[in-house]
């Protein structure tokens, strides 16, 4: 886990960290403290380098069917 938080930073990381600090100090500034809990998980996320498609969630998968039909039918209306 700690190899997560030390490697593999790049802007993307830095800025979504950064996001996820500005939403948790302007929460606890307003006094709403769910936001307090939302943007601890946008903190946790960047440091430990995880989200949805992390672990290839988000992807969709190849089709392995080779029946596949280019042609196209058109059926004239008058």
């Amino acid at each position: 886990m700690i190899q997560n938080i030390l490697k593999n930073w790049n802007f993307v990381r830095l800025l979504r960290l950064a996001m996820g600090i500005f939403l948790v100090v302007e929460a606890v500034k307003s006094g709403m403290w769910i936001l307090v809990a939302v943007g601890a998980v946008f903190v946790a996320m960047p440091l430990l380098n995880i989200g949805c498609c992390t672990t290839g969630n988000c992807s969709v998968p190849i089709s392995k069917s080779k029946n596949t039909n280019d042609e196209v039918e058109y059926e004239e209306i008058k």
